[in-house]
């Protein structure tokens, strides 16, 4: 699976499976991080680590 985020857009590439866990993980991660709160997709694109070219 492959995953591209450029400025406030997040583009997954790979079977629908692998695609539903990478959002499983995201969410999970996210509701780990606040308690009884999850994250947008547009605040984890706020706070995602820069890509380092």
């Amino acid at each position: 699976m492959k995953q591209y985020s450029v400025s406030t857009r997040l583009t997954l590439v790979g079977k629908a499976w692998e695609i539903r866990h990478q959002l499983r993980l995201m969410a999970r991660e996210a509701s780990s991080r606040k308690k009884n709160a999850s994250r947008t997709l547009g605040e984890y694109l706020e706070h995602r680590r820069p890509l380092n070219r």
